[in-house]
């Protein structure tokens, strides 16, 4: 009973506050960037939506995951960045505005990438069980419900009444406070003791973020986006909506083995997001040194 208020209301609710909170944060200025400087936002979307989930697919193959376990590494995978991406690219003087744009395009991107994502991997995963299957139009239209629809009506909010900007902090408290709070409740609530799995998934998930952090800068660089320009996107493949993967683990497959990715990412996104950012500011320093002192000379 206590479960099922907490898939049912808690939990969505908890997710459509969130999205709601970063709707407030955005503008229609944010996806216009898309269009002015095309590259660095493409190659950002490429890696995180395409690259991203095949890595995570690749290592729920290596470690031998079971199906749920698997669906819950790959639903971390392919999640966007959240808003505290932006924060790390903001106070690390990274391209702030790169990374809002890229949160806000690869949010509602989404809508179709992760249940295909997710259909695929529950597909291959879940061969030697029961058939098991997420309806990609049903999973797209529940994604829209707490996602994309919050999102709008946050922006919406934030056109007509700017001031709303300042809500955002306390709706984003609120609702992760209550979506890891529903989350435990239900671990302890939990009759199979899912939470003795975390072992199997802590290697591959962590594995990932390493991965992760080495791809979303080499991959831009490579492809000559700035420097700055690939730290951000490094930052945004690391630093990513978390709570997004909980409420399609809780809400859509209602699995705790498939949330047990999600509670692993949840304690690497944020020592990995500093970690990018103070080397980038370390190398910045570095930089601006040898330049005055070429100057200098």
């Amino acid at each position: 009973m206590i479960a099922d208020i907490l898939i049912q209301i808690a939990i969505p609710c908890s997710m459509f506050l969130l999205m709601l909170g970063m709707g407030i944060t955005l503008t229609v200025s944010d996806f216009r960037r898309v269009l002015l400087v095309p590259k660095p936002v493409i190659i950002g979307l490429v890696v995180q939506l395409l690259l991203m989930p095949a890595i995570g697919f690749g290592l729920a193959l290596g470690f031998g995951l079971s199906a749920m376990l698997a669906a819950g590494l790959i639903a971390v995978a392919a999640c966007p960045g959240g808003t505290a991406s932006n924060v790390f690219a903001h106070v690390g003087k990274g391209d702030a505005a790169l990374s809002i744009t890229l949160t806000a395009t690869a949010t509602f991107a989404t809508l179709f990438t992760l249940p295909l994502w997710m259909n695929y991997s529950l597909a291959h995963f879940g061969e030697s069980q029961t058939h098991i299957v997420m309806p990609i139009l049903d999973t797209a239209i529940q994604l829209g419900a707490f996602t994309v629809l919050p999102v709008v009506i946050g922006m919406w909010v934030r056109h007509m009444w700017p001031a709303s900007l300042g809500w955002e902090k306390l709706l984003t408290k609120v609702s992760v406070v209550t979506m890891f709070l529903s989350f435990l409740l239900m671990g302890i609530l939990d009759e199979d003791d899912a939470f003795s799995h975390v072992g199997q998934v802590f290697t591959p998930t962590v594995l990932f973020f390493v991965i992760a952090i080495a791809l979303g800068f080499s991959v831009p660089r490579f492809l000559g986006v700035s420097t700055k320009a690939s730290v951000t996107i490094a930052v945004e493949v690391c630093v990513k909506n978390i709570l997004l993967s909980l409420f399609l683990a809780t809400s859509s497959l209602k699995s705790v083995d498939a949330s047990l990715a999600s509670v692993v990412a949840s304690v690497v996104i944020v020592p990995g997001g500093f970690l990018i950012m103070f080397l980038y500011r370390l190398w910045s320093s570095e930089e601006e040194g040898e330049g005055a002192s070429r100057v200098s000379s």
